[in-house]
């Protein structure tokens, strides 16, 4: 009886309407200018840089455009300085940033 008791009060908790439904949370999306790449091993260095910062869902780099685009998991907001550090740690010069929620689900 008390395990019934445990599991519908944790089941409530989970539904209520108080607590911040992640689905609803929307996710940042950062897009920042990147030069000084010149081939397709600059952009996967890149990559996986921006990929293990915390917060981030998700790092896409084009060397076409010169440009990061990063996806941060729901509810994390993004570190703009941490971004910047990451791709001068790995040999590029960081630019323009840009910071906007509407593109998260594109």
């Amino acid at each position: 009886m008390n395990r019934f008791i445990v599991l519908f009060i944790v089941l409530l908790m989970t539904h209520s309407p108080g607590l911040a439904d992640p689905a609803q949370v929307q996710a940042q999306v950062v897009e920042i200018e990147v030069t000084g790449m010149t081939c397709p091993f600059c952009v996967y260095g890149t990559e996986k840089k921006l990929n293990k910062l915390p917060g981030v869902d998700a790092a896409e780099v084009s060397l076409k455009n010169k440009k990061a685009r990063i996806l941060m998991k729901p509810g994390e907001k993004a570190d703009i300085e941490v971004i910047r550090k990451a791709i001068v740690d790995a040999g590029f010069t960081p630019g323009e940033a840009t910071v906007d929620t509407s593109k998260a689900a594109q």
